[in-house]
């Protein structure tokens, strides 16, 4: 068994079926392939319903396909037990939801840190500063989430979800519960964070002019892939 490519992401022929009440197979996933490079910045789009938070899900290791093989960095989660999967999800992924998750009783500073301090990595407090300090939260530290905006509260999140160095980041409707303007910022912030670490970006939305910001956009329907064409993503400052 090997890896099919030197993608950092792949899958090969995946699907994902569940037993509906009536007895009876839904596919939620047929035979989708992607190969998504280290470094690169991937739009996953499609409806409500179509499957994409279920692919995002078997893309992390969160959930097992029915069948075909997910790999991460040459290791195929498709064949890991659950505890193998967190191990890797927890050295090389970060992830950012549409809700944000932090822990109301923590500070900006402590919700950066919990995730270091969980793996008992030094410097957590100095490494969680730094985070915060590069997504334009340095004067925030002691704030709790109640006292945040919901902007700024996406970006400790976010600054979460980098303070380890992952190799790859999953942005699940990142800007959902955010205001236009907040969403903006938000978004201008994941591209310079996956621009300036090289860390690979995979955005699940369903609005097309933000997944076509990305290098590739591939299009979730009725469970299966349509790859979108669109020329190539504007340069940002």
């Amino acid at each position: 068994m090997s890896a099919p490519s030197t993608s950092l992401l792949s899958a090969v022929h995946l699907s994902k079926a569940v037993i509906a009440p009536d007895g009876s197979q839904l596919d939620i996933l047929r035979d989708i392939d992607l190969q998504i490079a280290q470094g690169e910045s991937f739009a996953i789009v499609g409806s409500s319903g179509s499957g994409k938070t279920t692919l995002l899900g078997l893309l992390a290791g969160l959930d097992r396909p029915s069948g075909g093989e997910v790999w991460l960095a040459g290791q195929p989660l498709h064949a890991l037990d659950e505890e193998a999967r967190a191990d890797l999800r927890r050295r090389l992924v970060g992830f950012v939801f549409q809700s944000f998750h932090l822990l109301p009783a923590l500070s900006a500073e402590e919700n950066v840190m919990l995730p270091l301090e969980l793996e008992g990595v030094g410097g957590a407090r100095a490494r969680a500063r730094a985070a915060l300090q590069e997504v334009g939260l340095g004067e925030r530290l002691r704030h709790y989430p109640s006292q945040l905006s919901g902007g700024e509260q996406q970006r400790v999140a976010i600054a979460r979800a980098f303070v380890h160095g992952p190799s790859l980041l999953f942005a699940d409707e990142p800007t959902g519960n955010l205001d236009g303007r907040t969403g903006h910022s938000i978004i201008e912030l994941l591209f310079k964070l996956n621009r300036e670490h090289r860390t690979t970006l995979v955005l699940v939305t369903h609005d097309a002019g933000l997944a076509a910001l990305c290098d590739q956009q591939v299009e979730v329907h009725e469970g299966q892939l349509r790859g979108v064409a669109h020329p190539p993503r504007q340069v940002r400052a």
